[in-house]
């Protein structure tokens, strides 16, 4: 399962997007793929790859998208990839 997370970290909400880390952990690798955007779109536009095990929560706030892959999403050339399970 593919989870995404919209506006997920903000002062009065600090801990909540760990807690649901937490909680994929028990089901993910720690070496699943984690994808972030902070401020899409706009100039100041950040993008950055990590894994389940290893999230910084600092940088993500509630201009932030982080999007956690399943157990095919893999990285290639910076991106990440999840394939959609069938054969071309």
């Amino acid at each position: 399962m593919l989870s995404v997370f919209t506006n997920p970290r903000s002062r009065g909400r600090e801990g909540h997007l760990a807690r649901a880390f937490d909680l994929l952990a028990a089901s993910k690798s720690a070496q699943t793929p984690v994808g972030v955007v902070k401020s899409a779109g706009r100039k100041k536009e950040e993008k950055w790859l990590a894994t389940l095990g290893d999230m910084d929560f600092e940088p993500v706030d509630m201009t932030s998208l982080v999007i956690v892959g399943n157990k095919t999403t893999y990285v290639q050339d910076g991106l990440m990839i999840t394939p959609r399970g069938y054969t071309l």
